[in-house]
C-alpha cells in the first residue's frame, strides 16, 4: 500500500507543477451584500470566481475583499442560503461592487453533480434524483437529517436501531444494504468488513452537512460496482465558504409510554468551527455526541411456528416455560433447538477419543449404557430458555464524531484538501444475530487535489470492531454450560424412575433453571464469553479490516469543444482481519486472512443537440476483481426540453450495473448457532469438501429425519460464484408550472441476472473439515448417511447465484406546490413490485424483495410564517409486506408516522429555537423482521450559528 500512496503523492506533486501558479494581472475587488428587502447586511455569503476555486465571505457588516490574479473581464458569483444566486461581471482591475440579493423559493432550482458527475439542474437530470440542501436538512421535521432521508420519493429504510438505519431504493431492503454505496465527501462510507455503511452512526456531522443526493437505481456506470440500486452522495461544507462557529445542543425524550423501557432522555450535541486565512488557507473542525436509550426488539412470536400464526405474549411473564417444549422467540436469545440423542453421542464421542479426561470417560460410560433413554429426531427435540432482548442486551446507543479537515489554495484553480474523521460508536444491529456493536470505531483519512476540471483522491478506511459480540450467539453459550447439562441431566433421572418421553420432558423442563440474569454467576459467564473471540468459543467477533482506495477524474471540456468528455479511474484493496472470528484463514499457520484487489476506469461522453434541447448522455467503465471475470457498465441516457421556459423535461435512460460479492460473501466462516456461514469463494468451497461430500437441502434432510426416508435432494453442484448483475430501463418527466408547481415522476423495469441468494446446505460432519479448521461437530458419522436420522450433520449458510431471473418495476409521482404566503403543500407516492413474486416463492426462491408496494408522504410546511416563526409536518405511510432474511422471515404490518417541528429565530441571540418530534403520535411500528419496535421522541433545540445562516 506504501507503493500505491506514493505512486498517488508524485502524481499530485507533477499535476501541482503543471499548472500555472501566477497570471500577469491582479484584480481587486471590494463592496458589500445586502437583503433587498430589508436592506440589512448579509453575512457569511458565498463569493466565488465562477469556475474557479479563488473565493471569500462577506463579514458580519456584509463587507468583503478580494484579490484575485485572474485577468478581466470574469464573473463574480454571490450565493447565500435561501437566496437567488447572483453573477456579476468584473471588467475592471479595481472594482467596489454592492451587491442586492433577493429571496428565492428554489423549487427546482438546485444544481447536482451525482447524475453525471458534472453540475446541471435537477431539473435536467438524466436519471432519477433526490436531494435535501441545507434548507431542508436544517428545516426537516425528523430530528436528524438521516431520518428525514425516509420521506423522499421512492426510499425505503430500515431502522435497526436509533443510529443505525440503512437506505434501501427499489426494493430488496436489507438491514445492511450492500446494493447501494454512499459516499461522503467522495469517501466510501462503507465498514469494510461488512461492506454497507453503518448509517450515520460514524458518518458526518449534521453541522458540516451541506447537501444530500441519492439516486435510486443502477449507478455502476460512473460509480462502479454495488452500487446497483442507488449512490447517495453527502457533502460536507467548505471551510473557505462556511466559516465561523456553530453549535448545536438537542434533548429529547423517548420511551414515553414505557412498554419496552423506562422513559429515558435523548442526548445529541454538535460543533463546528471553521476559518480561513488570506484566501489561501482554511481548516474546520467539528464534533458530536449522541447518547440515548434504544428502542427495543419486543417480538416474542414463535420462530418453531408459522409466525404470522404465532400468539404475541411475553415470556418473561405469561408462563410459557410451563407448556412450550421448542420456543424460539424473534427478540429472543440463546434457544438453539437441542436435541437429546445428539447431546448423548457427543457425550459419548467425548469420553470415548484420545486423550480424554477420567471424568469425561465415566460420563461417557453411563450415557451409553442408557443412550435408549435419550429419543432422537423430534421426540428429543427441546429449546432452553433464552433471554429476552430487554434484560440481556444494553440499549445504551452512542455516537461519537470528530473531524478536521486543512484545505489550501495553490492558485486560483488549484484545491489541496487533507481530511480525516473518526467515529467512535455502540448500536445494535440485525442480520444473521442481533449483533451488538460496543465500542467499534471508523476512521477515515483522505488526501485530495481538487481543480476547476479535475481531481485525484487517495483514502484509506480502517475498522476495529471494539467488543462487539453476537446476542444470540452469548445466549446460546450460556445456556450451553448451564441450562442443557441440567435439562440432560433431569430428563435422563426422570426417564431412569420410568416416566414417558413427554414426562421427563415436563420434569425437565420444570426443574431446569435459567441463570438469574444479574447474579453473580451470570454476571461471570456473560462477561467472560462475550469477551472471548467466536474463534476461541466465544461470543466476541474481532474485525479490523481495512480498506485503501485511490481515484481520479478529468473532465475535458475546455480541451474539446464537440463534446463534455470525462474519463476517470480507481485501484481499490481490502486486507481482511478479523483474528478467525469473521473470515477464513488463508493461511492457518500465520493466522493472515485474505486480501482482495480491484480496479476500474470510466468514460462518459456528453452532447447537446437540437438548439440545445436534447441531451444526450453516454457512458461506459470496466471494472475487475481478482477473484471475478471483469464487467462493463454501460448507460445512456436522453433528456429533452421543452417550453419556453425550458421548465419541461423528458428523460429516458439504460443503464447495466453490477455487484461484486462481499467480503462476507466471499469468505465469511462465522458460526451463527443455527448454522455456519461459509463464504463461497473457491478456497473455502474446497476447505468444507462441498464438492466431494455432498451438501443436501435442510428440507429434504429435516423430511427424512422425520420420516426414516432415504430421499434425499442434492442442494447445489455448481460452486461457480458469479457477479450479479442487473438491466433498468427508466423514463421520467420533470416539470416546474408557472414557478409554482413541481412534478417528478419515473417509471423503471430492472432485470436481476445470478441474483446472488443464501441457502441451506447439510452434510454428514464426517471429512467436512480441512486444512486444521475448526470441527463443527464432534462424534461418529452414521455409514448409513443422514436420512438413518443417527448421523451427526452439519448445517451451512451458502451464497449462490440463483438460476432465476428477477423482474421488478415500478413507478413515482411527487409534487410541490408553493401556496401564498410561503406555504408550500408537497407530497409523494411510489409503487414497487417484485414481479411473478408467487411463481418464484412456488419454486422455493426467496428473493427478499423486503419492500412495500405502496408508500406514500405529505407534507405541508412553511419556514417563514412570520419574520421569526416556521413549522414543517410530514406524514408518511406504507403498506404491509414480507421480510424474508436469514434472521427470520415475516410480515411487517402497514403503518403510519407523522413528524412535526415548529422554529423560533433568536436574532439577537444568532440562533433558532426548535420544539419537534418523531412519530409524535406515538403508533409504535417496526420496519424490518426482528428489528426494534419504534416509538415517539420528543426533542427541543437550540442552534447558534455565527453568521446567522
Amino acid at each position: 500500500m506504501k507503493k500505491i500512496f506514493t505512486k498517488m503523492t508524485f502524481l499530485l506533486f507533477l499535476l501541482i507543477g503543471s499548472v500555472s501558479f501566477s497570471y500577469a494581472q491582479s484584480t481587486k475587488i471590494s463592496g458589500t451584500v445586502t437583503d433587498l428587502s430589508t436592506g440589512d447586511p448579509l453575512a457569511g455569503v458565498n463569493i466565488v470566481v465562477k469556475g474557479k476555486v479563488t473565493g471569500t465571505i462577506s463579514d458580519p457588516n456584509g463587507e468583503f475583499n478580494l484579490s484575485v490574479d485572474v485577468p478581466t473581464p470574469f464573473i463574480l458569483q454571490f450565493s447565500f442560503i435561501g437566496f437567488e444566486t447572483q453573477e456579476i461581471e468584473v471588467t475592471e482591475s479595481e472594482s467596489v461592487l454592492n451587491v442586492t440579493m433577493e429571496e428565492a423559493t428554489l423549487l427546482g432550482q438546485e444544481v447536482v453533480v451525482s447524475a453525471s458527475r458534472v453540475e446541471e439542474s435537477i431539473l435536467e437530470s438524466p436519471v432519477s434524483i433526490e436531494k435535501m440542501d441545507i434548507r431542508a436538512i436544517r428545516e426537516a421535521a425528523a430530528p436528524n437529517f438521516y431520518d428525514a432521508i425516509k420521506s423522499l420519493k421512492g426510499i425505503d429504510v430500515s431502522t435497526q436501531s436509533m443510529t443505525f438505519s440503512s437506505i434501501n431504493p427499489r426494493g430488496f431492503g436489507a438491514n445492511g444494504n450492500t446494493r447501494t454505496v454512499q459516499l461522503i465527501d467522495g469517501i466510501d462510507n462503507q465498514a469494510p468488513g461488512l461492506n454497507f455503511p453503518v448509517g450515520n452512526i460514524v458518518g458526518i456531522n449534521e453541522l458540516d452537512l451541506e447537501s444530500v443526493e441519492i439516486l435510486p437505481g443502477a449507478a455502476s456506470a460512473l460509480y462502479g460496482p454495488n452500487a446497483i440500486q442507488g449512490i447517495i452522495l453527502m457533502n460536507s461544507k467548505s471551510p473557505f465558504e462556511y466559516q465561523g462557529l456553530s453549535v448545536t445542543a438537542k434533548m429529547g425524550l423517548n420511551h414515553v409510554d414505557e412498554e419496552d423501557d423506562d422513559m429515558s432522555v435523548y442526548h445529541n450535541y454538535a460543533l463546528r468551527y471553521a476559518k480561513a486565512f488570506n484566501n489561501k488557507v482554511a481548516f474546520k473542525v467539528t464534533a458530536s455526541y449522541l447518547r440515548a436509550n434504544d428502542w427495543r426488539g419486543v417480538d416474542y412470536r414463535n420462530q418453531s411456528g408459522l409466525v404470522e400464526n404465532s400468539n404475541e405474549f411475553d415470556p418473561t411473564v405469561d408462563g410459557y416455560r410451563d407448556n412450550v417444549r421448542t420456543y424460539d422467540g424473534v427478540n429472543v436469545y440463546g434457544e438453539p433447538l437441542v436435541n437429546l440423542g445428539a447431546v448423548a453421542d457427543g457425550v459419548i464421542a467425548r469420553g470415548t477419543a484420545p486423550g480424554a479426561s477420567a471424568e469425561d470417560q465415566a460420563l461417557a460410560a453411563q450415557v451409553a449404557a442408557t443412550r435408549s433413554l435419550y429419543p432422537d429426531g423430534e421426540n428429543g427435540n427441546f429449546t432452553p430458555l433464552g433471554f429476552t432482548e430487554r434484560e440481556f442486551v444494553d440499549n445504551t446507543t452512542e455516537s461519537l464524531k470528530l473531524g478536521t479537515a486543512l484545505h489550501y489554495r495553490l492558485n486560483d484553480e488549484l484545491e489541496l484538501i487533507g481530511q480525516y474523521n473518526i467515529g467512535y460508536g455502540s448500536t445494535v444491529y440485525t442480520a444473521n444475530d442481533r449483533f451488538v456493536l460496543d465500542d467499534f470505531s471508523i476512521w477515515t483519512g483522505k488526501l485530495e487535489l481538487r481543480g476547476t476540471n479535475f481531481f485525484v483522491r487517495g483514502y484509506t478506511t480502517q475498522e476495529d470492531a471494539g467488543d462487539s459480540y453476537a446476542a444470540n450467539t452469548l445466549g446460546s453459550l450460556i445456556n450451553a454450560e448451564t441450562y442443557i447439562p441440567e435439562y440432560f441431566s433431569n430428563f435422563a433421572g426422570a426417564r431412569s424412575s420410568g416416566q414417558s418421553v413427554d414426562q421427563a420432558h415436563a420434569f425437565a423442563r420444570a426443574n431446569s433453571n435459567r441463570l438469574e440474569v444479574g447474579s453473580d454467576t451470570y454476571n461471570e459467564a456473560f462477561d467472560r464469553l462475550r469477551q472471548t473471540p467466536i474463534s476461541e468459543g466465544g461470543a466476541q467477533f474481532l474485525d479490523e479490516t481495512s480498506l485503501y482506495h485511490g481515484e481520479f477524474m478529468y473532465n475535458f471540456a475546455d480541451k474539446i469543444d464537440f463534446a463534455e468528455i470525462i474519463v476517470g479511474g480507481n485501484f481499490r484493496r481490502y486486507n481482511l482481519k478479523s483474528g478467525g472470528t469473521l473470515f477464513a484463514l488463508e493461511n492457518i499457520d500465520t493466522g493472515d486472512e485474505f486480501d482482495i484487489n480491484e480496479f476500474g476506469g470510466y468514460l462518459q461522453l456528453q452532447k447537446s443537440v437540437a438548439d440545445e434541447r436534447l441531451d444526450l448522455t453516454g457512458s461506459i467503465r470496466y471494472d475487475k476483481n481478482e477473484n471475478f471475470d471483469g464487467q462493463f457498465s454501460p448507460r445512456v441516457s436522453a433528456v429533452y426540453t421543452m417550453g419556453d421556459n425550458r421548465n419541461h423535461n423528458l428523460r429516458a435512460s439504460f443503464q447495466r450495473g453490477f455487484r461484486i460479492p462481499t467480503t462476507q460473501d466471499q469468505f465469511i466462516n462465522l458460526d451463527v448457532v443455527t448454522r455456519r456461514l461459509v463464504g463461497s469463494n473457491s478456497a473455502l468451497v474446497d476447505q468444507f469438501n462441498f464438492r466431494d461430500n455432498t451438501v443436501y437441502t435442510l428440507e429434504s434432510v429435516s423430511e427424512a429425519q422425520r420420516e426414516n426416508d432415504a430421499s434425499l435432494l442434492v442442494a447445489w453442484d455448481d460452486f461457480d460464484f458469479e457477479t450479479e448483475k442487473v438491466s433498468t430501463y427508466e423514463f421520467g418527466y420533470k416539470s416546474l408550472i408557472q414557478n409554482k408547481l413541481l412534478i417528478d415522476a419515473y417509471y423503471y423495469y430492472s432485470q436481476y441476472t445470478d441474483f446472488i441468494v443464501e441457502v441451506d446446505l447439510v452434510q454428514t460432519a464426517a471429512n467436512n473439515t480441512s486444512s486444521g479448521q475448526t470441527p463443527l461437530y464432534n462424534g461418529p458419522a452414521d455409514p448409513n448417511g443422514i436420512a438413518a436420522g443417527t448421523a451427526n450433520t452439519a448445517r451451512y449458510g451458502f451464497d449462490v447465484n440463483s438460476e432465476e431471473t428477477v423482474n421488478t418495476q415500478g413507478w413515482a409521482i411527487g409534487a410541490e406546490y408553493s401556496l401564498p404566503r410561503g406555504f408550500q403543500l408537497g407530497g409523494n407516492i411510489s409503487y414497487n413490485e417484485l414481479m411473478d413474486a408467487e411463481e418464484l416463492r412456488e419454486q422455493g426462491f426467496r428473493a427478499q424483495f423486503n419492500t412495500p408496494e405502496w408508500k406514500y408522504n405529505i407534507k405541508f410546511a412553511n419556514r417563514k410564517v412570520t419574520d421569526n416563526f416556521g413549522f414543517s409536518i410530514n406524514y408518511r405511510w406504507q403498506d404491509a409486506f414480507i421480510w424474508e432474511s436469514s434472521f427470520g422471515e415475516g410480515v411487517i404490518p402497514a403503518f403510519g408516522t407523522l413528524d412535526a417541528q415548529v422554529s423560533y429565530k433568536l436574532p439577537s441571540l444568532k440562533s433558532v429555537l426548535k420544539l419537534g418530534g418523531s412519530n409524535i403520535l406515538n403508533e409504535r411500528y417496526t420496519t424490518s423482521f426482528g428489528n426494534p419496535r419504534i416509538g415517539a421522541l420528543y426533542y427541543v433545540s437550540i442552534t447558534f450559528d455565527e453568521f446567522f445562516n
